[in-house]
């Protein structure tokens, strides 16, 4: 028997991005579970920040934000993303990670990340704690030491992403391929 929880602002397991924004000259990055791919062609996300957060700030000067993927091993970076404010301290002195360009964005990219996305600021959508911010992903760059064999496609074992869970609030890496998508399904009826 499944128990009722009520109301939930859960997903299992959620990402754990670094939300990148403002100049090569002046920048702020958090940490953000609150997002996702909300369509493909062409490809968009929806990031939900604080109102209160700096990195929104510099978000709206610009209009653009760039998606910065952390390894597992890094957790302890982006928890320091997550909890230090950007009001009161600049993160990437007290981190020691360092800001590279973007090739079609304002917002700089995290360059201790392997995988990112440069995205430009489209709607912005007022949900009472947080504000949804609806972009469309311009570019995206992956450190080729996480690319599969054909040079293309970001192999998630080699990028071993951090996820955030929830309610725990843990994180945690993803586990073993368990089916090829698209076609297990093809095994059932």
């Amino acid at each position: 028997m499944k128990k009722r929880l009520g109301p939930s602002d859960r997903l299992y397991p959620m990402p754990a991005s670094l939300i990148c924004g403002g100049t090569m000259e002046e920048a702020d990055a958090c940490a953000v579970a609150w997002m996702g791919i909300c369509a493909t062609n062409p490809p968009r996300v929806a990031v939900a920040l604080r109102e209160s957060r700096r990195t929104l700030e510099l978000i709206r000067v610009t209009g653009t934000f760039t998606v910065n993927t952390p390894r597992a091993d890094d957790a302890a970076y982006a928890d320091f993303f997550g909890i230090v404010s950007g009001h009161q301290r600049d993160k990437f002195a007290g981190s020691g990670w360092t800001l590279e360009p973007s090739d079609l964005v304002e917002a700089p990219r995290i360059a201790e990340c392997p995988y990112q996305l440069e995205c430009r600021v489209e709607q912005e959508v007022e949900l009472g704690s947080h504000v949804l911010l609806i972009a469309e992903v311009v570019e995206s760059h992956a450190e080729e030491g996480v690319l599969d064999a054909t040079g293309e496609k970001v192999d998630v074992a080699l990028l071993d992403p951090l996820v955030y869970i929830a309610g725990s609030r843990e994180y945690r890496r993803l586990g073993e391929k368990v089916a090829d998508a698209y076609t297990i399904g093809k095994t059932i009826g």
